[in-house]
């Protein structure tokens, strides 16, 4: 991966959340696949097409050179945004949540138990080998 590509990432990165779009509303604006943008902007795709940077810079309301610019003083004068400050890595995945509410969800909190036993009450078992 060329380090040109990751500043091309991490940019579009940047302006996306300056505009506060999540990833699945800008691909909706520029055309793109979903998760092939999903792909792109966590660093798991080859290089992109320069018909794909076309798309999205014109979304994000940028030229496409602009992104492909290694001249942080102009990019940052174009954007806003200064290319030194990008986030140097990428995080995969969604973001966690609170574990306050994590036990609620996946039945691992003892209130989410207590309250699961008292709506379903147990069926008593009959002992059928009596004699």
């Amino acid at each position: 991966m060329s380090g040109s590509h990751q500043n091309l990432r991490r940019l579009v990165r940047a302006l996306r959340v300056k505009r506060e779009w999540t990833q699945e509303q800008l691909a909706e604006r520029a055309g793109v696949d979903y998760k092939y943008y999903q792909l792109f902007e966590c660093a798991l795709t080859a290089a992109p097409s320069l018909h794909f940077i076309e798309r999205i810079a014109a979304v994000l309301g940028v030229k496409a050179w602009v992104l492909l610019c290694d001249d942080p003083a102009l990019v940052e004068e174009r954007t806003g945004i200064a290319p030194n400050k990008l986030p140097s890595k990428t995080k995969v995945g969604r973001p966690r949540k609170d574990r306050k509410d994590e036990g609620a969800r996946t039945g691992n909190s003892q209130n989410f138990r207590k309250t699961t036993k008292a709506s379903k009450p147990r069926r008593k078992e009959r002992n059928v080998l009596s004699s």
